[in-house]
């Protein structure tokens, strides 16, 4: 079973995704799928049926209040505040400013017991020439609050306090959902981009590293 699981999540072998969680909290993962799962099986020796469904294949979002159907389809500007929320989050995760459990704040500053301690800012490049900047707080329920503000116009402005399109090209901010799951919260999106550039940003191909990115808002 730990090698269909394996499998099922995108590594070769089970030895493999050991090998990615060496030393590490948490490990990037493609989405579950059974077909997978399936042709592992047939690998190993089984005659498992076409139809299995041995994991969520996570075509909803899920939380213990009410479960929404995944849309497919969306607009430039969802897209992108996806993307730039994506490209944020994956990120902080590969500079070690936090992880997708709760708890795993550890940017300078951070403090589980003091209201979540003081936000941390990390920079990154998006879409391969495009700075960018972004603040991330710990808020109630161990969900993160993570601002981005995309090519600042110098490096004093700070992504949650400026001028928006002012002092950027553009702007986001969303929640990261760690205690029921992992997820960037659908329905709470704050987005603003000049329309020069709105085609571009919502163009990036980017996938998330570990999380949806869509899930259930929670308040």
């Amino acid at each position: 079973m730990s090698e269909v699981v394996a499998a099922a999540l995108g590594f070769r072998t089970h030895a493999a995704l050991r090998a990615a969680l060496d030393g590490r909290a948490t490990a990037e993962a493609s989405k579950p799928s059974n077909a997978r799962a399936v042709q592992r099986l047939r690998q190993l020796g089984y005659n498992p049926p076409e139809d299995l469904h041995l994991l969520p294949e996570l075509d909803r979002s899920y939380s213990p209040f009410k479960t929404y159907p995944l849309r497919k389809q969306r607009g430039g500007r969802w897209n992108g505040w996806r993307n730039l929320m994506v490209a944020a989050i994956n990120a902080g995760l590969e500079q070690r400013m936090f992880g997708l459990s709760p708890g795993e704040d550890w940017w300078p500053g951070a403090d589980p017991k003091n209201n979540g301690g003081e936000r941390g800012q990390y920079r990154f490049t998006f879409d391969g020439d495009l700075s960018a900047v972004a603040v991330v707080s710990a808020i109630s329920g161990d969900e993160l609050s993570i601002h981005v503000l995309l090519d600042p116009r110098n490096e004093e402005v700070e992504a949650d306090f400026n001028d928006g399109l002012n002092d950027g090209t553009a702007c986001a901010h969303g929640w990261l959902e760690r205690r029921l799951g992992a997820w960037i919260q659908d329905g709470g999106e704050e987005f603003s981009c000049k329309r020069a550039m709105q085609a571009r940003v919502a163009a990036v191909k980017i996938k998330p590293h570990g999380y949806a990115d869509q899930g259930s808002f929670i308040m």
